[in-house]
């Protein structure tokens, strides 16, 4: 009996196949632990059911995350006006940076009440594998963590309907 060899096609295949039932299944699905501000476990399960704004930011970051929260308060102020539901996510990027407490100083000092905008922390694993859902890249260089401007729209069963990827990109084009 000969047996063939797997070629390299059909291992492409299969990848492609087992990331993309990997996304069907929904951010949702993907294993934490997520604490938020408050120090609470969060079941990203939780926010089944209702559209959800996703992205992830780090918090001492001075630049790009600062024009992403700007950018999360345009869109929020945008839903209100429009009457439209909406979640609102923020990953912290750095798991030895964005503690809760972290982030309750960052939602402070930037005088974020809404009840719907959640910020969570999590394990470096947790960390990577939202970050892998949303296709946000993430880095560190010397003492920094360098990371995409990407902010997604999430289906109430947790999939990315659509995304911006640019700080100039309208962000109506998020609302479902």
């Amino acid at each position: 009996m000969r047996l063939f060899p797997i070629g390299p096609r059909i291992v492409a295949i299969a990848l492609a196949f087992a990331a993309g039932a990997t996304q069907a299944q929904g951010l949702y699905s993907t294993a934490g632990p997520w604490l938020d501000e408050a120090s609470t476990p969060f079941r990203l399960e939780s926010e089944a059911g209702t559209y959800t704004i996703a992205t992830m930011a780090y918090g001492a970051c001075q630049r790009v995350c600062s024009t992403t929260v700007r950018k999360l308060m345009e869109l929020h102020a945008l839903a209100e006006r429009r009457h439209v539901q909406l979640n609102f996510l923020v990953f912290g990027l750095d798991p030895s940076a964005d503690k809760p407490s972290d982030w309750a100083t960052f939602r402070a000092e930037r005088h974020l009440p809404y009840a719907n905008l959640q910020f969570l922390s999590g394990t470096p694993a947790a960390t990577r594998r939202i970050a892998d859902r949303l296709g946000i890249h993430y880095w560190r260089i010397d003492e920094h963590t360098m990371h995409d401007f990407r902010i997604v729209l999430l289906s109430p069963a947790g999939v990315v309907v659509r995304s911006i990827n640019h700080f100039d990109d309208d962000v109506a084009d998020l609302l479902p």
